[in-house]
């Protein structure tokens, strides 16, 4: 695979029956994405990952945490 992923160890990478693939974070796994490709699947992970933690972060501030 060509896409350098910031989660690399992190994702989960599936061939779906219909011969495309599933991708999902291992520890967020409501962000998944699927493609005709791994490399694609890879991308809309990589895209729903940014949104996710995007919306996160205006959901929860440090100071919400600490």
């Amino acid at each position: 695979m060509n896409i350098g992923t910031p989660f690399s160890e992190n994702y989960v990478l599936e061939c779906t029956a219909d011969g495309g693939y599933y991708a999902y974070l291992s520890d967020y796994d409501q962000c998944c994405a699927y493609g005709e490709t791994e490399d694609d699947a890879l991308e809309n992970l990589m895209e729903v990952a940014e949104e996710y933690f995007r919306e996160i972060s205006l959901i929860y501030t440090l100071e919400d945490v600490s």
